[in-house]
C-alpha cells in the first residue's frame, strides 16, 4: 500500500494542540497521558455526549469542550478519535475536514464501509489518519519483519497465528454495538490480522468457521472461538481466535513463521521473540535466538475506574509513547503514516470475508 504523508507539516516551531473527539475506549486515557509527556505538545479538552466525560476531564486535567469548539479551534491541530464504532468514521471525516490530522483508534468504525468512508476522506482532504494498532509498536514485530524481509527463514511456506480477548471482555457491552461486523472476534481479533497483514499481506481468499456454542458463556455474548485458513499463492496462514483468553495480558498472543531455512514465533507483550535457523542461510549459523525485552512488564490493562466503568483502562504506557512518535513524526514532519485509513479498510474486508465465509460452512471466499 502507498505511504500517506501530510499535505502541510505542522512543523517543529508550534506547540501541537491536541483534543479528544470521544472518551468512552479504554485506550483514550492512555494516549492522553502519552501526549502529556510529549514535550512540545498540550492537551486542549475533549468532547463528548456521555455522562463520562466530566470524570474523564476531572481526572487528566482537561476542559470539557463542544465537537464545535474543537473543530473550530485553530490551535487544536491533532483529534483523537476515541468514541464508540458508530462515531469513528462520522468524527474522522469531520476532523479531516476541519483541517486536522486524526489518530483515529481501532477498528475505524463498524465495517469496511465506515473505513472506505474514512479512505477516501484522506483522499479527498490530503489529511492524515493514523489508526491505533497500538500493538503493532512491539518490538518483536519490527524484529519479525526484518526477518521475514531478509529472506533467513528460506521460502516461508506456513503460518501459525493466534490471539485472544481476556478479562471477559467479550461480554461487555464494547464488543456488542450495534452494526459492528462482530464481537470480540472483530474489535479485538483486528490486531492479529494487522499483524497478519503488515507481515504477509492480504491473502487471495479465506476459509473460516465462527463458533458461538449454545449454553458455554451466555446468550448475549457473540463469538466464543474461531478458526481460518487465509489463502495466499505461495503459503497458508491458519489464524485462531479465542474470546474467553484465561491470561490476564497477551502471552497467549503469538504468530510463527515456518521456513525452508528456520522459523521464528514473535509475541507482542511481553515482547519477546524465539528464532531457529538451520545454517543453509548464507552469513547465518545454525542455532536458536531467544529475546526478550523484559521479564517484569507494566499490566496492559490496569484497572477500571470512574471514567472507565465496565473495561479496564490500560496501564502499560509503552506502545502507546512508541505509537505517538511515529505519529508526531508524520505530523510535524511529513513523515509517511505507518498504520494509514488503508490497512483499517483492508483489515475490515478481511474480517468480513472470514464471516461471510463461516456463515456458508466455511466455503471459500475470494477476496
Amino acid at each position: 500500500m502507498a505511504p500517506v504523508t501530510l499535505r502541510t507539516p505542522i512543523g517543529t516551531d508550534a506547540t501541537l494542540g491536541v483534543a479528544c473527539l470521544g472518551i468512552t475506549h479504554p485506550h483514550t486515557s492512555g494516549r492522553v497521558r502519552a501526549v502529556q509527556r510529549l514535550s512540545g505538545a498540550r492537551m486542549l479538552g475533549a468532547a463528548d455526549d456521555s455522562p463520562l466525560l466530566q470524570p474523564f476531564c476531572d481526572a487528566m486535567g482537561l476542559q470539557p469542550r463542544s465537537k464545535q469548539e474543537i473543530l473550530d479551534d485553530p490551535d487544536v491541530h491533532v483529534v483523537y478519535v476515541h468514541s464508540k464504532s458508530y462515531a469513528m468514521a462520522d468524527l474522522t471525516v469531520e476532523a479531516l475536514e476541519a483541517g486536522k490530522a486524526v489518530l483515529c483508534e481501532k477498528p475505524a468504525g463498524r465495517n469496511s464501509t465506515d473505513a472506505r468512508r474514512i479512505v477516501e476522506a484522506v483522499e479527498r482532504t490530503g489529511g492524515i489518519v493514523q489508526v491505533g494498532y497500538c500493538w503493532r509498536f512491539s518490538p518483536s514485530v519490527d524484529k519479525m519483519q526484518e526477518v521475514l524481509r531478509s529472506g533467513r527463514l528460506g521460502q516461508v511456506l506456513q503460518v501459525r497465528a493466534h490471539g485472544g480477548c481476556s478479562h471477559h471482555e467479550a461480554d461487555t457491552s464494547h464488543m456488542k454495538q450495534p452494526g459492528d461486523i462482530g464481537g470480540a472476534m472483530f474489535v479485538i481479533s483486528c490486531h492479529l490480522f494487522d499483524r497478519v497483514i503488515h507481515h504477509f499481506g492480504m491473502p487471495r481468499s479465506v476459509n473460516a468457521r465462527i463458533t458461538k456454542f449454545p449454553g458455554a458463556m451466555g446468550e448475549t455474548s457473540r463469538e466464543d472461538a474461531a478458526g481460518a485458513v487465509l489463502n495466499y499463492d505461495d503459503k497458508i496462514v491458519v489464524v485462531d481466535f479465542f474470546s474467553w483468553d484465561p491470561l490476564p495480558w497477551l502471552e497467549a498472543w503469538d504468530i510463527t513463521a515456518y521456513g525452508t531455512a528456520g522459523m521464528m514465533s514473535s509475541r507482542p507483550s511481553p515482547s519477546s521473540y524465539r528464532l531457529y535457523e538451520n545454517g543453509s542461510i548464507d552469513g547465518y549459523r545454525e542455532g536458536w535466538t531467544d529475546w526478550a525485552e523484559t521479564g517484569f512488564p507494566i499490566n496492559w490493562a490496569s484497572k477500571k475506574t470512574i471514567y472507565s466503568p465496565e473495561l479496564a483502562e490500560i496501564g502499560n504506557p509503552v506502545f502507546f509513547d512508541r505509537e505517538l512518535a511515529h505519529f508526531h513524526r508524520s505530523v510535524r514532519e511529513g513523515a509517511p503514516v505507518v498504520i494509514p485509513a488503508t490497512q483499517a479498510l483492508n483489515i475490515s474486508l478481511l474480517i468480513e470475508a472470514l464471516f461471510a465465509s463461516s456463515r456458508n460452512a466455511g466455503a471459500e471466499v475470494i477476496l
